[in-house]
């Protein structure tokens, strides 16, 4: 998204409450490992303002004041949109990939505000490091709940209808190709109980200029936009412009007849599926 359309869409949101604090707290993590996290979102602040103007915008049923929701976050990365939705008093949970290379973005320089980062520790539970995790230092610091798994290997790790609210930003294309992208939104209806945004990446620019792959893609586009079966239906496809050039950027499903919500977690955990990440989906050759 453009960074000025960004800005006006933040402005069309109430203003973000003082209570989030501007810097993350990141002391007793080596220089090294906090490095390598892309340094946009090392930006508390500005990762709290995208989260803030997304939730408003594409969920706007969270913000009633209502009784505390489940949500989980595919692919939640910094963690942020987890933060807000925290603040709102709902459960939240999320999901990340730990099985980066170790060389991931190694050269990374020492960001310059990295003695602001680090200035501060916190107090909750540390895991043992884990290089192929990137943002471990950012959610544990929060002390956000992340299950890490590979997104792209069905069924995921959650009983049926464990979540009232579902959205995966910008990583559905790291899941899968396009064309299994229907089978990803039938295993994220299994899970949720009530909304479903699936936020999409640009085209990538290797990708942009082959017909052939951007009619398979606009395709899957259409098929989300048309979805309507496991009991969720498409009920907005938003568009933006990015240097990309103007393309599909979310869809919504809603239920077409809502389970009910906040539901009181039961007194033994509901059976997990069978067979838990045994259906590896292929993905998008990356050489393309």
């Amino acid at each position: 998204m453009r960074r000025n359309e960004q800005q006006e869409r933040q402005a069309w949101t109430p203003d973000v409450p003082k209570e989030f604090p501007a810097h993350y707290a990141l002391g007793g993590y080596s220089d090294h490992q906090i490095s390598r996290i892309a340094l946009k979102y090392l930006a508390r602040t500005e990762n709290i303002k995208r989260a803030w103007a997304r939730i408003h915008h594409h969920f706007p049923e969270t913000l009633s004041g209502a009784a505390p929701l489940d949500i989980l976050e595919l692919s939640t990365a910094h963690g942020a949109m987890l933060e807000v939705w925290r603040h709102f008093g709902h459960r939240v949970r999320g999901t990340d990939f730990g099985g980066w290379s170790k060389d991931y973005n190694k050269n990374a320089k020492r960001p310059k505000f990295l003695d602001k980062l680090t200035a501060k520790s916190h107090d909750n539970p540390r895991g043992d490091k884990n290089l192929g995790w990137i943002y471990q230092p950012i959610i544990e610091s929060l002390g956000l709940e992340v299950d890490l798994f590979d997104a792209g290997c069905l069924p995921y790790p959650y009983p049926d209808k464990s979540f009232d609210v579902l959205c995966c930003y910008q990583a559905i294309e790291a899941y899968a190709a396009p064309e299994h992208w229907g089978t990803i939104a039938d295993e994220f209806c299994r899970i949720a109980r009530q909304s479903i945004v699936i936020g999409f990446n640009p085209p990538a620019i290797k990708l942009r200029e082959d017909e052939a792959h951007m009619a398979i893609v606009r395709e899957a586009t259409e098929a989300l936009r048309s979805f309507n079966r496991n009991g969720f239906k498409c009920v907005f496809m938003e568009f933006g412009e990015t240097r990309a050039g103007f393309h599909p950027t979310a869809v919504k499903l809603m239920a077409c007849a809502p389970a009910a919500t906040g539901k009181a977690r039961p007194k033994s955990a509901p059976a997990l599926p069978k067979n838990v990440g045994a259906v590896v989906l292929p993905k998008t050759d990356p050489q393309k």
